[in-house]
């Protein structure tokens, strides 16, 4: 697309298009505050020239040479109409006019206020991954193993997370992980990304409807056999679709209430299992407790199963590795299982075509949602290795043989806890995690709580449940972000009045409906959603590793343009730490995560675990040379790489609203303004 090619731009106010102003693969923010439209641009000479009262532009260095053929989709920037307060996001698109559908039928509403963003991230971390998954981790890896585990893969995500929130800050376009892609390394790349992050969130959608059903098992009138977890699957799925159809300002609202309900219950659980461990709750009447216990599953001369590492790495339950070697295996597979656990961080990023106040706010979650769960994850953790043995024989083993999902036989078993304290439901499944396998619900039963884990089981089905939700708001801006890039058909770019891109939504929301393969109580459910659980942790691994990518390149483009706010001024939106090096960390990281994403097969080989740990990365391989195949892409070199679009506007914008955004007050009230800030970000 050369630069001077037609286009459109519409506004909330119905005005005349203005044609040829940029090239048609952005989506540009037009500030309405102005009486007459901004002039027409034919090249970045033109561009650069222009200069308004607010901002002062400089010229394009001759000495660089941008691409004056710029790929497709290389992002969305939107700006809402500060002065109509409307919050409408005015766009123009890669894709053209839709004749049969109203051009203000296609744009997003920046509504969305810090604290909602924050909240959209919790509701997709939260999910099943530290409340079940753990279980496995902790049998496999040992308390010391398990808090590793969990503290490597936050070092990545953290890599990962502070990277995506400077190029945000300084670009705050929609659809980032794809746009970033294609904006700083190849168009192809950001298709890739793109559509297999879209794929992995809306496959995760499924997964934890039906986690959520199979929990609901654990009290006995929801017998599997007398009520199908598909039945419970129904009334879970309208409710998500009922929310994700409102407007988006509702839907924050109730994202916002359910995170905050989430952060108190984890907050709340991980207070109680250290008061736990220390016998200052005393049991219900007739039961018994095995608390205190302190740091006696720690201690290996307590008992050869006891110890912050497991006696040895279990491969399977004949077959055992020692020494120095089976501990390094300990350690990464807890690196490798607690990923999925944090897959969701991501998601801040994907509210900026909906944010007031992008340059704002987005940082500012970023590093909030980022260190409370980080946070909360290792005191929890913790919690666990404390109150739970690794040895206990109804955690989930690390390998279990492919045979036997199809040979076993599911049942459902209704009665006492291993500790003869607690009645509850149990479906019995060799290597299926259920509420009974939750270290957070054995810790509760071994201490006589049994109407606590009870409520702990509740509390884990809304948690699935509300997580379900989030993928759904995830995963249709994604797929939104893609039509607008000129990536998907045009037909989902369209919303409703109220801002909500209803066709995206839904389409997406089919792909949930596969949650009814996985609802039955037999061995070819399980099968499914083991299958389903693989394809949504690998995708997420590669947009990370695309990210880091994308930021190394941005990084390196940003020191070739002089003309332009550098890293170490004043003026800089947000500077991440010890960069480029934090980026090549989490590159690597994500790269050997993707590469070694399922130890399995390289212990106990079993083909049908090859296919389901790669199948996800074959996905990525043929959407990356397909489209580059298709669209004859090719890498952007860095003297070429477009940092102007999206960002001057920002500036402008940023300049006029100076005020509102409270960004140019300075003395004691400033640094006061901005100590505070750092309060909030490091405390719950």
């Amino acid at each position: 697309m050369k630069f001077g090619s037609s286009m459109t731009v519409s506004s909330m106010s119905g005005e005349d298009p203005i044609d040829d102003l940029f090239p048609a693969s952005f989506a540009l923010g037009i500030n309405t505050n102005t009486s007459t439209h901004p002039p027409i641009y034919n090249n970045y000479q033109q561009y650069n020239a222009h200069s308004t009262d607010a901002v002062s532009l400089r010229p394009y260095p001759s000495s660089l040479t941008p691409s004056r053929s710029l790929p497709s989709s290389l992002g969305t920037f939107v700006i809402d109409d500060a002065a109509s307060g409307t919050g409408g996001a005015h766009i123009i698109d890669d894709a053209g006019p839709d004749p049969d559908f109203p051009k203000q039928h296609t744009e997003l509403r920046r509504t969305l206020k810090t604290r909602h963003i924050q909240m959209i991230a919790v509701g997709g971390v939260l999910g099943n991954g530290l409340f079940i998954g753990s279980g496995r981790i902790l049998a496999n890896s040992g308390p010391l193993g398990m808090i590793l585990g969990f503290l490597i893969t936050g070092a990545i995500v953290f890599s990962v997370m502070v990277s995506f929130g400077e190029m945000v800050a300084l670009i705050p376009i929609a659809g980032g992980i794809s746009a970033f892609g294609s904006r700083f390394v190849d168009d192809s790349l950001g298709f890739a990304l793109g559509f297999c992050y879209w794929f992995s969130l809306a496959i995760a959608i499924p997964t934890q409807v039906a986690s959520a059903a199979i929990l609901v098992t654990y009290f006995e009138p929801f017998d599997p056999w007398r009520i199908p977890p598909a039945a419970l699957t129904v009334s879970f799925l309208f409710i998500i679709i009922l929310i994700n159809v409102l407007e988006v300002r509702i839907y924050a609202e109730v994202e916002y209430i359910f995170g905050q309900l989430k952060l108190i219950f984890l907050l709340s659980l991980i207070i109680v299992m250290f008061v736990l461990n220390r016998g200052h709750i005393p049991p219900q009447a007739g039961k018994m407790t095995i608390f205190p216990v302190n740091f006696l599953y720690w201690d290996k001369s307590a008992s050869p199963d006891y110890g912050p590492f497991r006696p040895a790495f279990e491969v399977t339950s004949t077959q055992y590795i020692y020494g120095s070697t089976g501990t390094f295996l300990m350690i990464w597979t807890a690196v490798v299982q607690s990923v999925y656990s944090f897959s969701g961080t991501e998601l801040v990023a994907l509210t900026a075509g909906e944010a007031r106040h992008p340059r704002k706010s987005l940082p500012r979650a970023t590093l909030r949602i980022f260190f409370r769960i980080f946070i909360l994850y290792m005191l929890g953790v913790l919690a666990m290795g404390l109150n739970v043995a690794a040895g206990t024989s109804v955690l989930p083993s690390f390998f279990t043989p492919w045979s036997a999902f199809d040979s076993q036989k599911v049942s459902w078993v209704y009665g006492l806890s291993p500790d003869g304290n607690c009645m509850s439901g149990t479906v019995n499944m060799k290597g299926f995690s259920n509420s009974n396998s939750s270290p957070w619900v054995i810790a509760l039963q071994n201490g006589g709580q049994c109407v606590g884990a009870a409520v702990v089981t509740c509390c884990f089905v809304f948690c699935a449940w509300s997580a379900g939700n989030s993928f759904l708001y995830a995963s249709s801006r994604t797929l939104y972000a893609l039509a607008v890039q000129g990536k998907f058909p045009r037909v989902f770019r369209r919303c409703t009045k109220r801002g909500v891109p209803i066709v995206s939504v839904l389409f997406t929301f089919t792909i949930a409906l596969t949650v009814f393969l996985v609802s039955f109580p037999n061995s070819t459910s399980f099968t499914i959603y083991y299958w389903i659980r693989k394809l949504t942790s690998v995708p997420g691994t590669l947009v990370w590793a695309g990210i880091c990518l994308s930021y190394i390149r941005f990084y390196y483009g940003l020191r070739l343009r002089p003309d332009i706010v550098q890293r170490d001024m004043a003026s800089y939106p947000y500077r991440s730490p010890f960069q480029p090096y934090t980026a090549y960390f989490g590159l690597i990281g994500c790269v050997l995560l993707v590469i070694f994403n399922d130890m399995t097969i390289f212990i106990q080989f079993e083909w049908q675990y090859l296919i389901a740990s790669y199948v996800s990365l074959v996905l990525f391989l043929i959407c990356f040379l397909g489209y580059k195949f298709w669209r004859s892409t090719r890498i952007v070199p860095l003297s070429q790489l477009d940092l102007d679009l999206g960002r001057r506007e920002m500036d402008q914008y940023e300049a006029e609203t100076a005020a509102e955004l409270g960004m140019m007050e300075k003395g004691i009230w400033g640094r006061g303004k901005r100590a505070w800030y750092w309060i909030k970000v490091l405390t719950i």
